[in-house]
């Protein structure tokens, strides 16, 4: 069996979702070589090891996440670059994982969602496997014991209402044959390394398909570095899926 660890990244009319695949006899070492990326990034730049990684925050240059002021004001654009590379060079390194991302022409993420599901069922069965999906998204309220009682009972309403376009898509396949078991379990970002890490390739896959498909986003620009960054996992894209591990989707009732 494997675990696929989803988030999605792009923009305006064209989204992705990119997972990490995992087979459970790999993921302790996935687990390794990525917290080894961490202590990398804790001991050349600072960046604290229970701070969330959020790819567009990281190159951009948002916020502050080392541990100290000086360290934060050299960690400049350059470096962050830099950092973002670090750590796709560290998943490179477990050989069993996996990266598929499919992308559209829809601003709608749960229409994505979809596909990816369906590629993901079609691997699944040739490999004779099972796959379970672990999505970026509220799990359920957090830090209840702050909440009154009516607060943490919406707050797993919304929860539930947010699942909601995943978990259907889920429960349409067919029972008899489908590889992707349960519902979509939904883990916040936050307490994820493995969803953090799949958004720090996302984002490099969006950026190597933007190379590609600029008509698709006419307002941004496609940074170089990570598109290069995502190529280094070329080894571990889904074979027989897309190019470049990237599945694009022309479906014109996604407009």
């Amino acid at each position: 069996m494997y675990f696929c660890y989803v988030d999605d990244s792009g923009a305006d009319k064209g989204r992705t979702l990119t997972g990490l695949l995992v087979p459970e006899e790999g993921w302790s070492d996935l687990l390794h070589h990525w917290l080894s990326g961490r202590r990398k990034l804790e001991q050349t730049w600072g960046v604290l090891k229970n701070t969330e990684l959020h790819a567009v925050h990281l190159v951009k240059g948002r916020g502050r996440p080392c541990a100290t002021d000086e360290q934060n004001d050299a960690f400049g654009r350059p470096a962050r670059i830099a950092a973002h590379d670090l750590m796709l060079r560290h998943l490179a390194k477990c050989q069993s994982v996996r990266v598929l991302t499919v992308a559209g022409p829809t601003a709608k993420v749960a229409t994505v969602y979809q596909s990816f599901v369906d590629h993901l069922e079609q691997w699944a069965a040739q490999e004779g496997t099972r796959v379970m999906i672990m999505f970026d998204g509220q799990s359920g309220p957090d830090e209840v014991e702050n909440m009154s009682q009516e607060e943490a009972a919406e707050a797993w309403k919304q929860a539930i209402r947010g699942a909601k376009p995943y978990r259907d898509t889920h429960r349409s396949l067919p029972l008899a044959s489908r590889r992707v078991l349960e519902d979509p379990i939904m883990q916040d970002s936050r307490y994820s390394q493995f969803i953090q890490a799949a958004d720090m390739v996302g984002y490099a896959a969006f950026h190597h398909l933007m190379l590609q498909r600029p008509e698709v986003w006419p307002k941004m620009q496609a940074m170089g570095p990570m598109s290069k960054a995502y190529k280094r996992l070329a080894q571990h894209w889904l074979p027989g899926h897309g190019t470049d591990g990237i599945v694009w989707v022309e479906d014109e009732a996604w407009a």
